[in-house]
């Protein structure tokens, strides 16, 4: 029997459809990092353009600069956890701060500035305090922090698991398996 290595195209792509149905899709990993979207307006509502949006580390002072899209919008995709302040700058408006923006892993905060007419020197700083909603996604979200989890007691070996029943939504845990093979102690909700 002889080959014919004229097929041979044709049969590398129908092995490699298999090989790609059969892995399936790519798992997603989780986030490490958060991200910062926002609109800037006018008093009107209108977009503004151009607009300069700096954010600005609380803790480490690390500075991230982007402008404003033809509709408006901002994105720092990819931004460390922790607590930012958000400054918008345009010429002809006032520039605008909002300090005390948390970023927490795997999670968008929404940042939106409405500019007022005035002069470049006048500045309108915000201050955050209230929780803001997340319109962009349909997701409820709750975290551990870490200061929950250095001073809340948590039974059976410190299992950070344990911890998820203060959280609404969850059930009380069942072990995963006994003890002699779970000597981790992980559960299961």
């Amino acid at each position: 029997m002889k080959f014919d290595q004229s097929r041979l195209p044709s049969l590398l792509a129908g092995s490699l459809l298999a090989i790609g149905l059969l892995t399936g899709p790519v798992a997603q990993g989780q986030l490490i990092q958060g991200g910062i979207d926002g609109l800037v307006t006018d008093s009107t509502d209108a977009a503004i353009v151009g607009a300069d949006v700096t954010i600005t580390n609380e803790a480490t002072g690390q500075v991230r600069t982007t402008s404003t899209g033809v509709a408006g919008n901002y994105s720092f995709p990819t931004v460390n956890t922790g607590s930012y302040s958000v400054t918008v700058r345009s010429e002809g408006f006032q520039a605008s701060t909002t300090t005390g923006v948390v970023v927490s892993q795997n999670n968008v905060t929404r940042v939106n500035a409405q500019l007022e007419i005035g002069q470049v020197t006048e500045v309108v700083t915000v201050e955050a305090s209230a929780a803001t909603l997340q319109t962009d996604r349909a997701e409820v979200r709750q975290e551990v922090t870490e200061k929950t989890l250095r001073n809340v007691p948590v039974p059976l070996g410190r299992n950070y698991q344990m911890l998820f029943v203060t959280l609404p939504g969850f059930s009380p845990p069942q072990n995963a398996h006994s003890v002699p093979t779970n000597p981790s102690r992980a559960v299961r909700f």
